[in-house]
């Protein structure tokens, strides 16, 4: 075994080798892999549905890339020993073919599982230019993607290794794999640091702005190489990075979301639109208060619950509430309590919030996806539902035994999108209370505060939700405007 026996090798291992060129090549995609990763688990994506994808794509883009290599280079270096064309370790990989086969899997993975494919590209593509910057090391490391003959004053003030490595068939050579390898990680600073936050508009930007950049830099680098991929006179790799930026500045001026606004990815869905309940749907303020005065009464007599007190109560779990006064043995039968006091006075302490039939009716109406999500138990949750004739409009209603984590935790919102047998890309979450917009940050849904008491107004801007409305009817204006309905700051 011996490592480093030439500049292409990094161990051999009798007559197996392991190559510079397949390290680097891999290691750009699973830096491009863990970063996309980090992105969607932000989504509230499965990990599995990317690992699967990933693990797939991978050697189908290598396969793709290692074709549009061979095809364009048959005559030249194959057609004499077509066997040398599976000798991958040698080098001649084609990115574009690599990228255009990738594209066409996920294309079709995506839409399979009904994830929305323009987000995805969204968190994909950025992380691929920085992928590609990495793996132009490995054409270094192999001698290849050079450009013209320089002198070697050149280098001068170069490090030597890489005028060393440049020093190709007698005579030094421009180092194009630098060249693009540096603009390809200006590139991905540009878009995921600046653009994504100054200049992004919609889903896709990011993805459209990786092919106007990408194809503008592999343009003009190309020119200067001397090994490029020949379509007759034609540069191949010219082509397909013009057609690029032709592609991506019409996908940042939204011109195919206006023609193809009918077809995926393009097509909009109209957004699930799920409830938190208490102070959402019913204003069971009251209740909640009388309940823990109640309970406090019984078991810790000499402490009186100021109004602060009782206003934290709202949004977090029982448990938790609990959790801060008594011992956790004791937790249990102190909540058996508090419910059986809510449960016997619901009727008489819950209240109707304005508007929020007439609200539900519209959505109904207009065949918006409805669900009920709320760490409350399902029957207090129905209860509440049926008081007011609120039950027939929601699809799914699901309480906190159904719920393997409460809120803030977005399980809930996830598991409501499963049964409502829609993607959550596009889902809008409704809740009075900070817990309701932490779990929409932890999967990037559109979270909007409903602000019924403005004594809870800042506490809920505090958290920063995508929009806050303080009558329920302002959802049918925001259900009409044009975006995208998730929190395009995660």
């Amino acid at each position: 075994m011996t490592f480093f026996p030439d500049m292409k090798t990094f161990i051999a291992i009798g007559g197996f080798q392991i190559t510079w060129y397949a390290i680097i090549i891999l290691t750009g995609a699973f830096v491009a892999y863990y970063l996309t990763l980090r992105q969607v688990r932000k989504w509230g994506y499965k990990e599995e549905i990317f690992e699967n994808f990933f693990l797939l794509m991978l050697p189908i883009a290598i396969v793709g890339a290692r074709l549009y290599y061979v095809i364009f280079e048959w005559n030249n270096l194959y057609a004499a020993d077509p066997i040398s064309a599976f000798y991958i370790w040698e080098g001649g990989l084609a990115i574009h073919g690599g990228v255009i086969a990738g594209t066409l899997f996920g294309v079709w993975y995506f839409h399979r599982h009904q994830i929305d494919g323009l987000r995805i590209a969204d968190a994909i593509f950025p992380n691929l230019m920085l992928a590609q910057a990495i793996g132009r090391w490995g054409n270094f490391m192999n001698q290849e993607a050079y450009g013209q003959i320089v002198s070697g004053d050149f280098y001068a003030h170069w490090p030597s290794f890489i005028k060393d490595q440049m020093y190709i068939d007698g005579y030094y050579r421009q180092p194009t794999f630098l060249f693009e390898s540096v603009g390809n990680i200006i590139g991905f600073l540009l878009i995921t640091f600046v653009y994504k936050k100054y200049g992004r508009r919609k889903r896709g930007d990011l993805a459209f702005a990786y092919l106007a950049w990408y194809g503008m830099v592999r343009f003009f680098v190309e020119g200067m190489r001397t090994d490029s991929l020949m379509l007759g006179p034609l540069r191949i790799a010219q082509v397909v990075s013009l057609l690029g930026v032709v592609l991506g500045v019409l996908g940042i001026l939204g011109v195919f979301d206006r023609l193809f606004k009918n077809i995926w990815p393009f097509k909009r869905r109209k957004p699930a639109i799920i409830f938190d309940l208490d102070g959402t749907l019913v204003d069971t303020k009251a209740l909640i208060f009388a309940s823990f005065r109640h309970t406090f009464k019984k078991y810790l007599p000499e402490h009186t619950l100021t109004d602060e007190e009782l206003h934290s109560f709202l949004g977090p779990t029982l448990k938790g509430s609990f959790l801060r006064y008594f011992d956790a043995e004791k937790v249990d039968e102190i909540i058996a309590y508090y419910r059986a006091f809510n449960h016997a006075h619901h009727d008489e302490y819950v209240t109707e919030i304005p508007h929020v039939k007439e609200t539900l009716a519209y959505l109904k109406e207009h065949d918006y996806p409805l669900a009920v999500m709320s760490n409350k138990l399902l029957d207090i949750v129905k209860m509440g539902l049926a008081q007011f004739d609120l039950e027939a409009y929601f699809e799914v209603i699901l309480g906190g035994e159904e719920i393997s984590e409460p809120k803030p935790s977005p399980v809930g919102i996830l598991e409501a999108c499963e049964k409502l047998h829609v993607p959550h890309d596009d889902v809008i979450y409704i809740g009075d209370s900070p817990t309701d917009i932490q779990a929409c940050k932890k999967m990037a849904a559109y979270s909007v505060a409903f602000v019924y008491e403005e004594v809870r107004a800042e506490e809920m801007k505090a958290e920063k939700p995508c929009a806050i409305i303080h009558d329920m009817t302002e959802i049918i204006n925001l259900v009409k405007e044009d975006h995208e309905w998730s929190d395009v700051t995660i």
